[in-house]
């Protein structure tokens, strides 16, 4: 397991352990306070940016990645949030997956605000991703190189959304997450069986995700 694995996992059991003991208490202040859990799904826009640059003497080498940039993506979330009054504040913890992207997870602070039936709130912390990606290399002289490689990264998201109860205990949303996990590039070089001609990848992992979400509220 891959320190940012154990990172996200470990952060989730904490959230976990701290928040089950409270789920069992009666729930103080608002009907948003207390322990929930849940899933979401949604799409990952340009969630692999990558370009390419040839450089070789010849001059003669294109690319061809074969990831999707759009992706659908589901997954689930564990939170607690306090409604003292007019203020809810709490802690979340998610993980998603889709293709190519092994993990996507988070762990997140949210302050929000009751607008009638609604919360409407901001979200942000730290982020980590283990995904893969591949591409192809085409030269007018060797042929077709096809390249795999593991894109393991750290870094922040924020975001907003809105959530509103439809049943007791049920809740459904929607929100939009922004996550900046950075970019690189890097030198390749087909094999030596094709040349050996280099080329440059430029990876970019910051994106945007769109989903929704329903939870149930323990405590109701």
């Amino acid at each position: 397991m891959s320190l940012k694995i154990f990172a996200a996992a470990a952060s989730a059991s904490i959230l976990a352990f701290v928040a089950t003991p409270l789920a069992a208490q009666p729930i103080l202040g608002g009907p948003w306070s207390g322990l929930y859990i849940g899933g979401h799904v949604g799409g990952a826009f340009d969630a692999n940016k990558l370009s390419f640059q040839d450089q070789s003497a010849a001059q003669d080498l294109s690319f061809n990645p074969n990831n999707d940039n759009t992706k659908l993506l589901g997954g689930l979330q564990l939170g607690y949030l306090f409604q003292p009054g007019g203020l809810v504040f709490g802690a979340e913890g998610d993980t998603s997956w889709a293709k190519n992207i092994d993990y996507l997870s988070s762990v997140r602070g949210v302050l929000g605000v009751p607008a009638g039936p609604f919360l409407v709130y901001g979200t942000g912390g730290v982020a980590f991703e283990g995904a893969h990606e591949e591409f192809a290399v085409n030269s007018a002289s060797g042929g077709v190189s096809d390249f795999r490689r593991t894109a393991n990264r750290d870094g922040w998201t924020a975001g907003a959304g809105v959530r509103t109860f439809v049943a007791p205990g049920l809740s459904v949303g929607v929100e939009g997450l922004y996550y900046g996990l950075g970019r690189d590039t890097s030198l390749l070089a087909t094999p030596a069986s094709t040349g050996a001609e280099p080329f440059t990848v430029h990876d970019d992992r910051n994106f945007a995700v769109v989903r929704a979400r329903v939870d149930y509220h323990f405590g109701w």
